[in-house]
C-alpha cells in the first residue's frame, strides 16, 4: 500500500500546507485507522441515495485512493464491510451543513475530530509526534 500512496497524485486545488503528509510507518497506521473508521461510519450511517457522499478529509482521501488502486478488492471489501459500494467523487471536497452534522457524529463515535483523527494514537487518543 505504501507504494500506491506515493503514486497518488495531489490535485492542484489543494492547499500546499495540506500536501505534506508523513508516510512513515506509525503515521500510516493512524491514516489507515481513520480510513477504517470512515468505512465503519459508511456502514453504520448508510447514504440515503447513491448521489450523496460521506464527508471525508484529505488524509482519509489518500488511503481511499490507495484502496481504489485495486478495484476488484475495493468492491469486494465495500460489500463485505459496508454493505454497498462507496462511489468516490474526485471533485474537491465541499463542506456544507450536512458535513457539520457528519463531523459531529464522527466526534460522538470516536471522541475526536475527523480533521485531526489521523494525528492521534488509536489506543489512547493522545497527541503523537506533533511538533
Amino acid at each position: 500500500m505504501y507504494n500506491a500512496i506515493e503514486k497518488v497524485s495531489i490535485q492542484n486545488n489543494i492547499s500546499p500546507s495540506l500536501t505534506t503528509i508523513d508516510l512513515r510507518s506509525e503515521p500510516m497506521k493512524r491514516l489507515k485507522k481513520s480510513y477504517e473508521r470512515f468505512l465503519y461510519m459508511a456502514a453504520k450511517y448508510p447514504l440515503k441515495d447513491e448521489n450523496g457522499f460521506l464527508p471525508h478529509t484529505y488524509a482519509i482521501d489518500l488511503i481511499w485512493h490507495s484502496h481504489l488502486q485495486e478495484p476488484l478488492n475495493y468492491v469486494s471489501d465495500c460489500i463485505r464491510l459496508v454493505g454497498y459500494i462507496i462511489f468516490h467523487d474526485p471533485s474537491p471536497i465541499l463542506e456544507d451543513d450536512s458535513s457539520d452534522g457528519a463531523y459531529q457524529i464522527w466526534k460522538n463515535e470516536f471522541q475526536c475530530d475527523i480533521e485531526t483523527d489521523h494525528l492521534y494514537s488509536t489506543s489512547d487518543n493522545r497527541n503523537v509526534g506533533l511538533d
